[in-house]
């Protein structure tokens, strides 16, 4: 492990600072290795919401289930499921999906 000694100090506003917390989060990062990355040229990605995960885990279910159940019981569950991905869907075009990282 890398042993980081020197520290670098910048001005930013409020607003700035929590943009860029608000994009380390996304990304899975703290807010250093946010910035480290950033200002060294690397590819950065931001993490899907978890509620993505929920709902690729109900998908994953269902595909396991499929067989066993009655097409009343899958139409339901595939309508429980696409709710939920438009949730996830309307709430990250707006920025306020509570369950990103």
């Amino acid at each position: 492990m890398r042993h980081r000694t020197c520290a670098i100090q910048i001005r930013v506003t409020e607003k700035e600072k929590q943009h860029i917390i608000r994009n380390a989060h996304r990304c899975g990062l703290s807010v250093s290795t946010y910035l480290r990355k950033l200002s060294l040229g690397k590819e950065i990605q931001s993490a899907p919401p978890l509620a993505l995960y929920r709902v690729y885990t109900q998908l994953t279910q269902l595909q396991q289930e499929y067989p066993n159940l009655s097409s009343a019981s899958i139409a339901e569950r595939l309508k429980t499921i696409s709710q939920a991905l438009m949730q996830v869907c309307c709430h990250t075009e707006r920025g306020d999906d509570p369950q990103w990282p």
